[in-house]
């Protein structure tokens, strides 16, 4: 039987982590430290799953701070230009805004892709068919026993200080 894994977002940091299953309902946050008690549980799985779940769930939440900060700092522009006469540099400012790449894009590498999952008994029924592979006699390799060839010829005793005799 393999080992659980499984999903949970820390009270403090709200942070998704990755966590294996216990018999108890007690857990630590790697970062913040902080001891608590499973209140929800957002995926179960194998580890690669969980990883992945939790770089996606992480991403979404960073990605809505950052709107969130975005929309404030918008706001507060907007508030400034209408009690300013230089409604052209407030425009300038917004432009350069929306210009200038979120703070998680450095972070963030190309979406994960998931390779499709063929079972494994598909994978034997294609080899024993010999799906995989085309049947044209010209493609083929020529086999190569794994036999010791025999020894006719009778070598000679070679010792590594022979060359300098």
């Amino acid at each position: 039987m393999s080992q659980g894994f499984r999903v949970l977002q820390c009270v403090e940091c709200s942070l998704y982590q990755v966590d294996i299953v216990k018999k108890t309902n007690r857990w630590e946050c790697k970062v913040c430290r902080q001891k608590q008690v499973v209140h929800r549980e957002f995926f179960r799985g194998s580890v690669a799953d969980c990883r992945s779940k939790v770089q996606q769930l992480n991403l979404e939440r960073g990605q809505k701070r950052q709107a969130q900060e975005d929309r404030k700092i918008l706001e507060v522009q907007k508030e400034e230009s209408e009690s300013s006469s230089s409604a052209a540099e407030a425009q300038l400012q917004t432009t350069q805004l929306a210009k200038a790449p979120s703070k998680w894009s450095a972070f963030v590498d190309e979406p994960i892709r998931q390779a499709p999952k063929i079972a494994y008994s598909q994978k034997i029924i294609n080899q024993e068919l010999n799906l995989d592979e085309p049947e044209n006699s010209s493609t083929k390799r020529p086999r190569v026993s794994n036999k010791r060839q025999a020894q006719n010829t009778i070598k000679k005793p070679f010792s590594k200080w022979q060359k300098f005799l």
